[in-house]
């Protein structure tokens, strides 16, 4: 083949890969069928109740990775270590009543401390200390088992589209205070057509007095993979704008090994999980119809008994198992980390 030729070969394949890139990722539905954002909420529940990692990595921006441990129990349970070559540098365990962070060594980009066991109640201030990323102990949680770290209720809707460059159907929410933008990948079923939305990541942003957005953070799932029947991310990656405007901080997390709905021990809160689309005031798809029905005529009928019967005593709390409890062996009491914040 001449020189010539192989220019004009070489000239049309970059054509044909140029038009492959400009056309992206095709919509798995009908343009005129998108998915009904009911269907897209319900993916955004937790795919497991419990979860343990053994070996994961991350790695902060171009620095060595680390060896990162995890156990996480629904709602709001979770305890998580970070080593350098099987030295302990953090632990970060928290539960419904307390966290207790043992720091024995700085990392980079992390806030400077003093080695010691701090501990105080549960907060996003805490577990920012461990991955980097603010949110609430139930929304770390939640990210952890599959599900999506959501902005409170209720939500108005205000875009959504499929997404042809990263193949993801994307739907923007907010309420009063954030905006929230979703990603949702589309899991066929093996030898079919049919299959299910599954949360991919999600992106906050603050909204000021003006009405302006502030970007807060984007974490993004990718290499989805069934484990134990459950869909879970391979890797994560964590963005979010460093300290006065000095570009992105990024944060990326290789699970090598997840393990589903683990046997923990201990017991969970004595309230069942609410249902998709259920409120803790029993208001949602499943709620009876006669919730009026408890205020009828007895109530204020005279004479009634209900003030005689007895008390019924209140359940025990859940024991919280030992995986979760803080331990300050071998190091000096700080008080609480998140005091004031």
């Amino acid at each position: 083949m001449s020189p010539r030729s192989v220019t004009l070969t070489l000239a049309l394949a970059g054509l044909l890969m140029t038009s492959v890139a400009c056309k992206g990722i095709e919509r798995p539905y009908p343009p005129d069928q998108p998915p009904e954002v009911t269907e897209l909420m319900i993916a955004t529940a937790p795919a497991l109740q419990s979860v343990q990692v053994p070996r994961a990595k991350v790695r902060q921006g171009g620095g060595p990775a680390a060896s990162l441990m995890l156990v996480a129990q629904a709602p709001a349970r979770f305890t998580g270590t970070i080593q350098i070559s099987g030295n302990e540098l953090v632990t970060l365990v928290v539960n419904e009543d307390e966290y207790g962070l043992r720091w024995v060594g700085g990392r980079e980009g992390a806030q400077s401390l003093a080695p010691g066991y701090y501990s105080g109640p549960p907060s996003r201030c805490a577990v920012e200390t461990l991955l980097g990323v603010s949110l609430e102990p139930e929304a770390f949680v939640k990210m952890i088992l599959g599900g999506a770290p959501l902005i409170d209720g209720p939500h108005q809707v205000i875009d959504r589209g499929w997404d042809r460059k990263t193949g993801r159907e994307r739907l923007r929410i907010a309420n009063d205070r954030y905006e929230q933008e979703l990603a949702f990948a589309w899991i066929p079923k093996s030898g079919g057509r049919d299959g299910h939305w599954q949360f991919a990541g999600a992106s906050l942003w603050a909204i000021d007095s003006s009405g302006a957005p502030e970007w807060l953070w984007t974490i993004s799932h990718e290499e989805l993979h069934e484990v134990d029947g459950a869909i879970l991310p391979a890797k994560t990656q964590i963005r979010q704008p460093k300290p006065r405007g000095r570009g992105e901080a990024v944060i990326n997390v290789s699970f090598q090994k997840q393990v589903a709905n683990p046997q923990l021990g201990g017991e969970l809160s004595a309230d069942p999980p609410l249902e998709p689309g259920a409120d803790s005031g029993g208001n949602g798809a499943n709620a009876g119809d006669d919730w009026d029905d408890d205020w009828g005529d007895d109530a204020d009928t005279e004479g009634s008994d209900a003030a005689d019967e007895p008390t019924a005593p209140e359940p025990p709390p859940p024991t919280i198992p030992p995986q979760f409890v803080g331990n300050p062996t071998g190091l000096t009491p700080r008080g609480d980390l998140c005091a004031g914040r």
